[in-house]
């Protein structure tokens, strides 16, 4: 495997992991920089690397899905504000036409300067107090102070959703930053560890094997077209962060795509998905469900039958099938989507 897949592969681990301690708390490790003093450092400094990537890149996934529900409930808001404020507007409108239609035809007095106002609001609020006005225009002037009321409430929500906004995005970029960081650190370090330290690195990962279809057994035509997708992405899919196909995926990507094959809609976070279908324990697992690992999560993949699992595994992997044993990562769990 050449230094550029290696160094590629280290990277996108790296940026999933430092999100699971948090940007603020810096996991000790070596520097990258200087050469590992041995093999079983070498190994060590790269699976820490890795594993902070993971976590990184699982909190990057999480803050994309609230930054993009943010704006959903903004955009919401303001449709809002627009309708409200065409409510208010039409209610002041009434108002002046009844007080016009009440003092049309009587003598000018100083009552009649109370609706000489240009500043519809000074009107509004001056005629509240005129003690002519009658029954019809002051229930008018209370639905009108009611639903300018509505409006407030309205605008001060959607300034603290802005204010939501702005501390999402500023996540986002503090998170970019320390994925980019550890991206960094995992190139100095790959790029100074051998061919041999490279070899030994990828057998600790677990071989990967072949698999044919027919090995998920007595499963349905639906999770077989779900299955038959992610082991067919797997001779040439390539490992991107925050990617979901068709050529490139992420670990979530992956598996939100297989099943989007048959109309299974899933949010792009293994988190979040941890959430979905039903739990199974190991012993229960059967061809397409889900499987999770680390606490937090930060990685999933699909049990695709005969023992073997499929997953985008990092960057230096990519895709891969192998046998759930033969993955080193803690597991955390499974859920079962469909029966």
């Amino acid at each position: 495997m050449s230094v550029r897949v290696w160094l590629r592969s280290a990277l996108s681990v790296a940026v999933a992991s430092v999100l699971t301690v948090g940007l603020a708390v810096t996991p000790a490790h070596a520097d990258p920089t200087a050469p590992p003093s041995n093999l079983k450092d070498a190994k060590a400094q790269v699976i820490q690397l890795e594993t902070e990537a993971s976590a990184i890149e699982e909190d990057l996934e999480e803050a994309h899905i609230a930054l993009k529900e943010s704006k959903r409930r903004l955009k919401a808001l303001q449709a809002d504000i627009a309708t409200q404020q065409a409510k208010v507007d039409a209610l002041g409108e009434q108002a002046r036409a009844i007080a016009l239609l009440q003092f049309q035809g009587r003598g000018i007095d100083t009552t009649v300067q109370l609706f000489t106002e240009t500043d519809p609001d000074s009107f509004l609020d001056r005629l509240s107090t005129t003690s002519n006005v009658d029954a019809t225009l002051n229930d008018t002037l209370q639905e009108h102070q009611s639903e300018q009321a509505n409006l407030t409430d309205l605008k001060r929500t959607a300034e603290a959703e802005v204010a939501a906004l702005a501390a999402e995005e500023k996540r986002l970029a503090d998170l970019d930053a320390a994925l980019k960081k550890r991206i960094s650190e995992a190139e100095a370090l790959v790029a100074r560890m051998t061919e041999e330290e490279r070899r030994q690195l990828a057998a600790r990962d677990g071989r990967q094997v072949s698999f044919d279809i027919e090995e998920a057994g007595d499963v349905s035509k639906a999770l077989k077209k779900v299955i038959a997708y992610a082991v067919a992405k797997v001779p040439g899919g390539q490992y991107v962060t925050g990617a979901s196909g068709p050529k490139s995926f992420d670990c979530s990507g992956l598996v939100l795509a297989a099943y989007r094959q048959i109309g299974v809609s899933l949010p792009h976070s293994s988190r979040a998905m941890f959430n979905y279908g039903r739990a199974v324990s190991r012993d229960e697992l059967q061809p397409g469900d889900l499987i999770f690992w680390y606490k937090p999560i930060h990685h999933v993949g699909m049990y695709i039958g005969n023992g073997k699992i499929v997953h985008a595994r990092n960057p230096r992997a990519d895709l891969v099938i192998q046998s759930l044993k033969s993955y080193p990562a803690p597991f955390t769990g499974a859920r079962r989507l469909i029966g």
